[in-house]
């Protein structure tokens, strides 16, 4: 089997790509422990309870025996992914055409009923659009495909994607030449439960 070799460009989008999807997990992960700090109590009244007041002695909190084993973790991302693939006219979704659009979200629609119950915490999407002189994959009009297709998710399944944002619905360029023009890959990342 011949292996490709993949470009410094290409390394350097997939590069990102991870280290984007670190960054989100640490973050998630980080708010579903909560920072563990308790609230401040400066005068000493309204402590949570647990807190010694000036005014009341310390009574010491019954102790419990430690668990036998530590529980599961929660929160942060599901490093099992799934997706979907959609496809259009790349050209014509970039230039905002009502009837490429529509297309996308009916496939995004349709596809998605399969997770019914779940709801992505992370997307990123893939899009491989234009061919350059030499059959190269054109990087620029691929990610302009991927970020219009990015911005179709919330509107064609509002209860399963989160409101469009940058930071979580992401649009990347695929240069896989064996990809039709016109395809993009949604890449779905779920909360652990």
């Amino acid at each position: 089997m011949k292996r490709r070799q993949m470009s410094g460009a290409q390394l350097a989008g997939w590069l990102f790509a991870d280290l984007l999807l670190v960054m989100v997990v640490v973050v998630l992960g980080g708010e579903a422990m909560g920072d563990g700090a308790a609230p401040p109590c400066p005068d000493h009244t309204n402590c949570p309870t647990g807190t010694p007041t000036p005014s009341t002695p310390a009574t010491p909190e019954p102790s419990t025996p430690a668990p036998s084993s530590p529980a599961p973790p929660t929160g942060g991302l599901d490093p099992t992914t799934r997706s979907i693939t959609v496809r259009t006219d790349p050209e014509a979704l970039i230039g905002g055409s009502d009837r490429a659009a529509a297309s996308i979200r009916d496939q995004i629609a349709r596809q998605t009923k399969k997770f019914a119950g779940e709801r992505a915490a992370f997307v990123m999407v893939f899009g491989n659009a234009g061919r350059l002189a030499g059959g190269a994959v054109d990087t620029r009009t691929s990610t302009a495909y991927a970020e219009a297709v990015a911005k179709q998710l919330p509107s064609a399944a509002p209860q399963f994607f989160p409101p469009y944002n940058k930071e979580i619905i992401r649009g990347y360029h695929n240069t896989d030449p064996r990809i039709p023009s016109g395809t993009a890959e949604i890449e779905l990342f779920f909360l652990l439960h």
